[in-house]
């Protein structure tokens, strides 16, 4: 055997050595920890399984908090709906093990935004048993969400700034309303004042960027959340 080929062939010690089921599994959590990337392990009913560090401060919640409690209530009211939707419809289609879901996800504590990236996990036959998750951030934003008692809308304001996202003129609206054409002008120039923008178009989409509208829903629907009792 030329002096190159020996070198390629394991020491004997190691031809003979075994790694155990546990030594893997120790393995497998201390890179599920030091990934610096936020993972969680969520069974078919959407409950947090598992989690590591980075998951759990993009929750805003210990780890504590987050173990054995729902996904959806770490997120926001905006886009908990749409990603139950889309959470079970994953599990209902009886994934292949290599498919892959990108997900809009909010979390409700801190406010980051960013795409969680479903891997369905299927037994024998075809049923999901469990659904890693990896949380990629987007961006961060500090006054969200907007919840605040001065920025809440009444009931009537509420409906004006869903017809302005829906594309409604100042007419259709009246008509709607039932309400004058200076009437909705004088409320429109309002929620302009209160959301600092300079047009209906801005007003829109800072409503949507602000989380007041549901994601996934139309015609547009201002959250219960967000209209004053």
């Amino acid at each position: 055997m030329a002096e190159r080929d020996f070198a390629r062939v394991p020491a004997p010690s190691l031809l003979g050595s075994e790694i155990s089921a546990e030594d893997c599994g120790d393995v497998v959590l201390s890179l599920f920890e030091k990934s610096g990337i936020g993972l969680a392990v969520l069974d078919p009913a959407l409950r947090v399984r598992a989690v590591n560090e980075m998951f759990s401060e993009q929750c805003g919640r210990p780890r504590e908090a987050v173990m054995d409690h729902s996904f959806l209530t770490f997120v926001h009211l905006s886009t908990r709906i749409n990603l139950l939707r889309q959470f079970e419809r994953l599990i209902r289609s009886r994934p292949s093990p290599a498919v892959r879901r990108s997900l809009a996800v909010r979390f409700e504590a801190t406010g980051i935004a960013g795409r969680l990236a479903a891997f369905p996990v299927t037994d024998s036959t075809g049923r999901v048993r469990m659904i890693a998750v990896q949380f990629a951030p987007e961006r961060i934003e500090e006054s969200f969400p907007v919840v605040r008692e001065q920025r809440k809308l009444t009931a009537l304001t509420a409906k004006i700034l869903e017809g302005v996202a829906a594309g409604d003129s100042t007419m259709r609206l009246a008509a709607k309303l039932f309400l004058s054409r200076q009437g909705i002008e004088y409320h429109v120039s309002i929620l302009l004042r209160q959301f600092q923008v300079p047009n209906r178009t801005a007003l829109a989409a800072k409503a949507y960027s602000m989380g007041i509208f549901s994601i996934g829903c139309w015609p547009p629907r201002v959250l219960p959340e967000c209209i004053r009792d």
